[in-house]
């Protein structure tokens, strides 16, 4: 029986309280660019990215498997 190795790409998000309205936005830096969405509340916008990325990731058929790693700042 042999092993199969998967191969996954790890992406970091930095969510950030909004300014001027109520919620949070986030920016994940990515290959030949990113994703910025926006939420409500933090599950939200956490859904948001990973919708974002699942399109931006269209792009990118060799990304078949990725995490994000969440970091929140100044909330």
């Amino acid at each position: 029986m042999s092993k199969q190795i998967i191969s996954y790409s790890v992406f970091s998000v930095t969510i950030r309280p909004c300014v001027d309205t109520i919620g949070y936005w986030a920016k994940c830096d990515m290959p030949d660019g990113g994703c910025i969405t926006q939420g409500e509340t933090l599950q939200d916008t956490q859904k948001n990215m990973f919708e974002a990325i699942d399109l931006y990731l269209e792009d990118y058929p060799e990304i078949s498997e990725y995490f994000l790693k969440f970091e929140v700042c100044d909330a």
